[in-house]
């Protein structure tokens, strides 16, 4: 494959994973891990949607935005955004 080949991958794969988890993983044909992510980021996506107000002004009240599951999501999003580039470039 040729470099430019490698580098267009990597960012087809990045940009998936960066629409939702595990869409980088599937492009790059690893379905378990593909669907690993997918659910850990749903699960994570669906807290932290049921835990955030949906009032706005109760937005701005200290302690209102779950800071946890956010944390969590945020970390599992990096990951898979890490995992697909990294294994698209192989």
């Amino acid at each position: 494959m040729t470099a430019s080949g490698a580098q267009s991958r990597k960012a087809a794969a990045l940009v998936l994973s960066g629409f939702f988890p595990g869409l980088g993983q599937f492009y790059n044909r690893q379905p378990v891990k593909g669907l690993l992510f997918l659910v850990v980021g749903g699960v994570f996506s669906w807290i932290v949607a049921r835990a955030v107000p949906a009032n706005p002004v109760a937005l701005v009240q200290p302690g209102a935005i779950p800071l946890g599951p956010l944390l969590a999501l945020s970390v599992v999003w990096l990951w898979s955004l890490v995992d697909a580039w990294r294994v698209a470039g192989r």
